[in-house]
Order: structure tokens, then sequence, then C-alpha cells
């Protein structure tokens, strides 16, 4: 493990030195008569955040860097490679605050331990991981990938029962290439908009592998899927779908997790339904629903903070038994537009409330001021326990 720290560690400082020397000179030198073996994309983000939390008499303020590399490689014409090198660069009060920050934010490493703490302080904290390293085959109708990669099944847009190996947060929304595992993947393509496919991921404990199986048709302009397999403790199975009802958009995904060790875990039922719509004055509204046997009216998680919290699975996406989201977006001007989300947790009247903002200052820059405030009753009081700002500005390349 040591050595997988030593070849993350130089690889994103190789990389992120030659992205910003090199990149721009590539460009400027590219023959467009020759065709590209390789590519190199990537952006800097930097966040600020203000935070105040429910009990604490102090206001607390953190800044982030983020720097993102994806690199393309094409050898041949049937074999791609991968590598996207994430890199964060965390100094504030929540550093400061919370013990062992560091192993906190140091996640979603599966087998391979491709991530580096790189330097740790009091105060700051500078975290790089390779969250995708995967060689990709195809020919005709296979495609074969193996190494760290999303595998993605969902179909919803916020909670996603089907999503067996990469399940993700919605509060999480500074990290929109979502995790991956160290897995293999089989697709073969049967026809029309249908395919099968196998994967495993792989771990050191068999008891946190997922092995599932996943068949994709087309029927009645539908796209629908049938899955099923061992998904960590659980035999799980499955059905999404993805279509249209009229000029609106309509998604579903069910899933069924029986536990096969005897532990504290008990068979559970997820399904998901959601409805979106676009009018023609650029204004989209979104809405949906999350049933959850095994959760509950009252929980003790505060689902706000679950994306900290380890690596989230499909079966716990949230603790509360039922969850409702709604969501509205409008682009005020070309350049800027805004949008409000909320969620709605019945057993204790807990809501969410999510405003953004965003602004283009050209094809490469952007600034987005993004809310997260949630509410719920704390001592026979309905209050804020959590209110966040964050302004963050993105520079892609």
């Amino acid at each position: 493990m040591k050595c997988c720290k030593c070849v993350g560690h130089f690889l994103f400082c190789f990389f992120t030195w030659a992205g910003v020397h090199f990149t721009p000179a590539i460009a400027q030198e590219e023959d467009i008569s020759v065709p590209k073996k390789w590519s190199l994309h990537g952006y800097v983000k930097d966040m600020v955040s203000i935070i105040q939390v429910e009990g604490l008499e102090t206001t607390m303020a953190d800044n982030l860097v983020h720097n993102r590399l994806n690199f393309k490689w094409f050898p041949t014409s049937s074999l791609n490679a991968y590598l996207e090198v994430r890199s964060r660069f965390f100094v504030g009060d929540l550093v400061k605050t919370i013990p062992n920050y560091s192993e906190m934010i140091d996640v979603n490493n599966d087998y391979l331990d491709l991530s580096v703490i790189a330097l740790d302080s009091k105060s700051w904290v500078v975290h790089s991981m390779i969250d995708r390293a995967y060689l990709e085959w195809y020919k005709n109708d296979w495609e074969i990938r193996v190494g760290r990669q999303r595998i993605n099944w969902g179909k919803n847009l916020v909670w996603n029962p089907n999503d067996l190996f990469n399940a993700y947060s919605f509060f999480d929304f500074d990290y929109e290439e979502r995790p991956g595992s160290d897995a293999l993947r089989i697709k073969k393509y049967t026809g029309f908009a249908s395919s099968v496919e196998l994967a495993t991921s792989v771990h050191e404990d068999f008891n946190q592998m997922v092995i599932a199986g996943l068949w994709q048709i087309n029927l009645w302009n539908y796209d629908i899927q049938l899955l099923g397999g061992k998904a960590r403790e659980d035999l799980a199975l499955g059905v999404g779908w993805a279509g249209n009802i009229k000029n609106a958009g309509f998604k579903g995904e069910v899933s069924y997790f029986h536990p096969y060790t005897e532990n504290s875990l008990t068979p559970a039922l997820l399904a998901t339904l959601s409805a979106d719509y676009s009018f023609e004055n650029s204004l989209y509204l979104h809405g949906s629903f999350l049933l959850n046997t095994d959760g509950s009216k009252q929980p003790d998680d505060f689902p706000f903070l679950s994306f900290n919290q380890g690596r989230l699975t499909a079966r716990d996406l949230s603790p509360y038994r039922f969850s409702f989201f709604l969501q509205s977006s409008y682009a005020f001007h070309p350049l800027v537009s805004g949008g409000l989300a909320g969620m709605y947790f019945p057993g204790e009247a807990a809501t969410f409330w999510n405003p953004t903002v965003s602004v283009s200052l050209g094809s490469n820059w952007e600034i987005d001021m993004i809310g997260q405030l949630f509410f719920s009753n704390e001592n026979d009081k309905y209050q804020a326990l959590l209110k966040s700002l964050y302004t963050r500005m993105r520079w892609s390349f």
C-alpha cells in the first residue's frame, strides 16, 4: 500500500506540473491533419465556504482549491486508456475543528490505495487521489473495462437504488464525476438499445464485494433494465426504467436487498419515482420520491453530512423512511441561471433547501453560489441545524 501511495503522489505531482506547463503549448502546436493519440483536460476550482452549526457560537470559514486532470490515450482503434487525478487543498476552521480530518476525507479507495495525504497540519490538508484508472477494449458488440472506473446503473437524478456499485450523495455537489470502483465490467450489445452486462468489484473482504449483472432492453419507447447479484452483504434484485409521459420525463428504480450473512441488517426495499419537464422559456421542474422500508421516521443519523461518513451504498441512500424532492431552475440570461431545490422528510418535518446561482464568465470560466440549509426539530424547536454558503470559481481547460 505504501508503494501505491508513492505512485499516486508521483503521478499527481508530475501530471499537475505537465498539465499547467505544456497544455497551452500543445494546443497551439497541434497538427489537425494527424489524428490525436491522447488528450488532456481538466479544471481548477476555488471554493470559499461559510458554515454555521447550531450550538456553535462561531461561524466557520473554509477554503478549498480543487484540481482535476483527465488523461486519455488511444493506442489502437479498439483500446483506450484513462487516468484521472483529483487533488484538493483544504484550509480553514473545519480542518482545525474536526479531529482526524485528513482521514475523514480519504475515502473511496476500494482495493487499491491510490490516494495520498501529501501534507497534513492542524489548519490545512493536501489530498490527492487517482479516482479513474482503467483500460477499455471494444470490438464489434463487445466492450470490456478493467481498473478503477464508474459503473453507473442509476436512472434517476437524486436517488439511485439500482446503483449497486457507485451510489452517491446529492449533497456532495462539488464531486460531479462521482466515485468509482476497482472493478471488471464486461458488456455485450445484443441489439438496438439492448445489452447484457456483468461486473464485479475487487475487495479483500468477500462480504464487501459487488458481483452483479444487468440486462437492458427498449420496450414501448422506454429504456428498461433488470439487475441482480450480490451487493456487499446483501442479495439484490432490481428494476429500473426511463421514458416519457407525453413531454415529461418519467423515471423509476426499485431494488430489494436481502442479507445473506448473520448481522444486524434487515431486508430492505428502496423505490424511487421521478418526473421532470422543461418549458420553452427554459424553466425546468423536477420532482422525486424515495421509499426506504428500512428507514426510520425519526432517525438518529444526520443525512446532510452522509457523504462524509465513508462510502454511501444503494441500500442507505436516506435514513428516513420517506423522502421527497422538488427542484426548479431558470435561465434569467444566456450567462446567468438560478435554481432552488428542496427535500422534505415527513417523519419529523425536516427540510433541506438548496438555492443556486451560476454565472458564466466566458467559455472556460464560471462562478457559482450555492446554499445548503438543513432544518429540523431540536429540543421541541424547529430551527436551522446547519447553514452553509459556498462561492466557487472554476476554470476549465
